[in-house]
């Protein structure tokens, strides 16, 4: 299985024994990489902020899976229905319904496959609203609908800038928490997805060779499968900024076009996320 050919790797920081709320600037959880690297908001970044959750719905699913098309139908009326407060990732772990032999596209993944096991997902179509359990395709509309429209614990912007001759991908994850969240353990998880991708899929009535598969989860950008722990604090303060720098070179085989960059901050003690965003890399 193919992952993405990192530039940089930062090694996770952990503010031993500190306050967050004594952060007066944004705190860099990758030392490694100068400040400069850091692609900056702009003002329309946070204008365009309304403070809202962003709920992320995680559909386990298969290219031998007849019934997963049905759920990610499911999965786009809901993002029809909500725009940008839902995002999707479509996840296929290591099992019998994700082989690609026969022609197949291969989307595995190891960090897929290791949430798989923790979710104890066995049955496929699947999904995780917010990682808070797993649940059949048909009470995604529900637990969407909970969530939908409650104010967000963090603000999460995600800032990416692409070289299209080095194919080099520069990411700026920018986190400014607006609650207290109360946990030792937070981190935020960075995703690399693929959209639209053209290839076969089972279906109730066969194989369809020009299936577009969507949300394709294609692995963790820093190969980090829970992600970066910042702090060891109790309670993550409101006011606190975080931010998480990388790069990577994108693999000739993935498509420019299509690619994204998401990215969530999660209570890694109950594995939910209290906030996610995402953004194309160009």
């Amino acid at each position: 299985m193919k992952r993405l050919s990192l530039i940089i790797t930062a090694a996770a920081v952990i503010l031993a024994m500190a306050s967050c709320d004594k952060l007066d600037e944004p705190y860099n959880l990758s030392p490694v990489v100068e400040k400069s690297d850091t692609i900056p908001l702009e003002a329309a970044d946070t204008l365009n902020f309304d403070g809202k959750l962003v709920v992320l719905l995680e559909d386990y699913t298969g290219v031998k899976c007849p019934n997963c098309p049905a759920a990610a139908e499911i999965a786009a009326q809901l993002q029809e229905q909500y725009g940008e407060h839902l995002l999707v990732l479509g996840v296929h772990p290591m099992s019998a319904l994700q082989n690609p032999a026969g022609g197949f596209p291969d989307f595995r993944t190891e960090d897929g496959d290791d949430w798989n096991d923790y979710f104890n997902i066995s049955a496929y179509p699947t999904g995780t609203v917010n990682r808070m359990g797993a649940i059949g395709p048909a009470e995604w509309t529900a637990a969407v609908g909970e969530l939908i429209g409650q104010n967000a614990p963090v603000r999460l912007i995600v800032k990416t800038a692409y070289d299209n001759s080095t194919r080099e991908v520069r990411v700026s994850v920018h986190a400014r928490f607006l609650q207290d969240v109360e946990s030792d353990d937070v981190r935020i998880i960075v995703c690399m997805m693929e959209d639209n991708i053209i290839g076969k899929q089972l279906t109730p009535d066969g194989v369809i060779n020009e299936y577009t598969h969507r949300h394709v989860f294609r692995g963790t950008a820093d190969g980090l499968t829970w992600g970066k722990l910042f702090t060891v604090a109790h309670v993550v303060t409101a006011g606190t900024n975080v931010v998480n720098n990388m790069k990577f070179t994108l693999d000739n085989e993935y498509e420019a076009d299509e690619f994204y960059i998401m990215a969530m901050v999660t209570d890694n003690n109950t594995r939910e996320v209290l906030m996610a965003a995402e953004n194309k890399i160009k």
